[in-house]
């Protein structure tokens, strides 16, 4: 039977439409109150509309994984997982929808092992709003390992509560008087302990009043994903125990954000700290290349140099044991050299005294030596077995791991690398490594903080300790050399622009006179006199250092630029250490903020180059780009770093060094072959 013309075209066209209809409204009651868990692509498809169809404020996400490489046993028991090598399993998500001073949740759990969810997941995560997670870097793993962009807009609970009470655990405050270095390494670790502790999503459900049903079961249900069958069925514990990480981050944040605000934060963490989380995620999941052939050659070398540096220590200064205390103390005693390293009322020769002194005599370059070699061991780098399964090492960034604001490395210590032996670290085939180096910033930074215009105009000459020499010694300078380029200033009167710097040094890290009067070789009554001359050609300066710390104290905490603070434990009388940091912090701390800004523009901008940044260097990025990018991502990593810098300090003009020689390994100045030297001798 045929039908009647143009009844066919209506069809057609009927069925058209009916294939392009548009959503229909889903019932929110359906989804109130339940876990849904999402198996297949249609569901999913469903709980994006439904988010797109609500009034949704934030949402809480967690993931749950496996990996398919076994963790690294490290020491004290520690294991160190290979990120590259993360599979995930489960998506938690927790849509909170605000609803008469409270929140509707609407919550959805997904099976992540589905082929085709990643278009619906991509389309989720697009959602213009705050997604909140807790210790957020492991998510951002799962969606990058699925080929999944991040969202725009994230939240960390974890890195905001690290923030909101940084400073009170530090490890100086479990101190005793005439602490030794065993007692350091004691309170380090029982400060790091009450850390992981006190920062746990546990933890802050108890602290902002969020209930949170399976918190005995948690270890074990965390610890079910990690050794489970990927292929496994999930238990209905395991279901409710993921989407339990989920609400509560989720309950947690608009608390948590209200604190921040209260505590003058919140602008801080919006801007600077929360979009680190991702650039700190991201430099870790990138990770960077080793060169395997040399870090077994240095491996080796390493056991011959300490045999060769100990035999010296014993034959020529009587020092069996570098590592002892006692013999250390003894030896400096009767060298007439102990006072150097006189410190908080007791005696310190960790690294960094025996390196501000070891120009001093040749025992304690022999034992900075030695120590650093031995240190080699700690900083893991060189255990290949850290390498992971894209051939390449992925230290653990530790956001905020140190009270300054800044972070900390650890399998491998990275930022523990010593100078010659940066070549280990090479760049994949076409690509070439360089490094962008804010130049003296810290001293910049202190100069606009506590506002003095002398010593801002001395940083915006370009160098800040070669301005300091022609005032500070210009009856010794004849007068055609104060106007000098910066370059052969600092060549000609390398000595007196050195002595600048052991005093800001001073400045920057409350050095004694007795430290001052041992770099400079002086009298510590000269010392003390040249301190006094110094601060006088800096008022402001002087003023703020006698004043901020007792200001800083009665407050109870110091604070950034950005608004970071760092907090007192104690209420009492201030103590040295306590004075030298709360004058100290809003130096440090503001450097890392601007450090932080520009980092998270980097992260964006690479994108386009195809580079990536490889480590967050004290005060430089090392990055690795194609090597027709290099220059080119060198030249807008400048740009940005000193931008970042001038948006909260535009009374500064800083400066920058860039390198980009050899850049198939990253180096010092361009020094590619200081491994290869100090193989031959770890003192050369």
């Amino acid at each position: 039977m045929e039908l009647l013309a143009g009844w066919k075209e209506r069809i057609n066209a009927a069925s058209v439409a009916a294939s392009e209809s548009l959503p229909l409204p889903q019932t929110p009651a359906f989804y109130a109150g339940a876990v849904t868990f999402v198996e297949n692509t249609e569901a999913a498809a469903r709980m994006v509309e439904f988010a797109r169809q609500r009034p949704i404020s934030h949402i809480g996400i967690d993931t749950e994984f496996t990996y398919a490489r076994p963790p690294v046993l490290l020491s004290r028991g520690t294991r160190a997982y290979d990120p590259s090598s993360i599979a995930p399993l489960m998506l938690s998500v927790s849509m909170a929808e605000p609803h008469d001073g409270g929140y509707h949740a609407y919550t959805f759990v997904v099976d992540l092992r589905v082929d085709g969810l990643v278009p619906a997941l991509q389309e989720l995560m697009r959602l213009p709003v705050p997604f909140v997670g807790h210790f957020l870097k492991v998510e951002l793993f799962c969606l990058w390992q699925l080929g999944i962009a991040e969202p725009n807009i994230t939240w960390d609970t974890w890195a905001g509560e690290r923030s909101l009470g940084l400073g009170a655990t530090h490890p100086g405050y479990r101190l005793p008087e005439n602490a030794d270095g065993i007692d350091a390494t004691r309170a380090k670790e029982e400060s790091a302990e009450d850390d992981e502790f006190s920062l746990r999503l546990t933890a802050l459900c108890r602290r902002y009043g969020v209930p949170y049903e399976m918190a005995d079961e948690k270890d074990r249900l965390q610890r079910s994903f990690l050794d489970m069958d990927r292929n496994g069925k999930f238990s209905e514990a395991q279901i409710q125990y993921a989407a339990e990480d989920a609400k509560a981050a989720a309950v947690i944040y608009p608390r948590q954000v209200l604190r921040a605000v209260c505590a003058g934060a919140n602008h801080r963490l919006e801007s600077i700290e929360m979009p680190w989380v991702r650039t700190n995620a991201r430099i870790e999941w990138n990770g960077l290349r080793l060169d395997a052939d040399r870090v077994r050659a240095v491996s080796e070398a390493r056991e011959r140099h300490l045999k060769v540096l100990e035999a010296r220590l014993e034959r020529e200064y009587g020092i069996k044991n570098f590592r002892s205390h006692t013999q250390l103390y003894r030896f400096f005693d009767e060298s007439g050299l102990l006072d150097l390293f006189r410190k908080k009322g007791t005696y310190s020769f960790d690294r960094k005294n025996l390196k501000l002194f070891r120009e001093r005599h040749s025992a304690i370059s022999l034992l900075y030596a030695a120590r650093r070699i031995y240190d080699l061991d700690k900083t893991g780098m060189l255990d290949l077995r850290l390498v992971g399964a894209d051939g390449r090492v992925h230290p653990q960034h530790r956001q905020l791991g140190a009270h300054t604001g800044r972070q900390t490395t650890t399998a491998p210590n990275l930022l523990g690398l010593p100078k010659a032996l940066r070549p280990l670290c090479i760049c994949d085939p076409g690509n070439g490594i360089g490094e962008v180096d804010l130049s003296q910033i810290e001293v910049g930074v202190a100069a606009a903080v506590y506002g003095d215009a002398v010593l801002i105009a001395m940083f915006n000459s370009g160098d800040v300790y070669s301005e300091m020499a022609k005032v500070f010694y210009r009856d010794l300078i004849p007068p055609a050399d104060l106007g000098l380029p910066v370059k052969a200033f600092k060549k000609k009167y390398s000595h007196l622009r050195d002595r600048m710097k052991v005093f800001t040094l001073g400045i920057m890290y409350g050095m004694t006179p007795y430290g001052i009067a041992a770099l400079n070789g002086i009298s510590v009554l000269e010392a003390r006199q040249q301190w006094a001359r110094f601060l006088g050609m800096f008022p402001a300066l002087k003023r703020a250092l006698r004043e901020s710390a007792v200001l800083y104290g009665y407050r109870g905490y110091s604070v950034t630029v950005s608004g970071l603070r760092r907090y007192r434990a104690s209420s009492g009388a201030l103590s040295k250490w306590e004075g030298n940091w709360l004058v100290n912090h809003p130096v440090q701390g503001s450097a890392a903020d601007v450090f932080k800004l520009a980092g998270n523009r980097l992260d964006r901008l690479y994108q386009q180059f195809g580079a990536r940044i490889v480590l967050p260097f004290h005060d430089a990025f090392v990055f690795e780009a194609p090597l027709c990018h290099l220059h080119a991502v060198a030249e807008l990593t400048a740009v940005e770093m000193k931008h970042a810098v001038q948006i909260y300090f535009p009374c500064l003009d800083p400066q920058v060094e860039i390198n980009v020689k050899n850049p198939e390994c990253w180096n010092k100045d361009g020094d590619a072959g200081s491994v290869d030297r100090w193989l031959l001798d770890p003192l050369a």
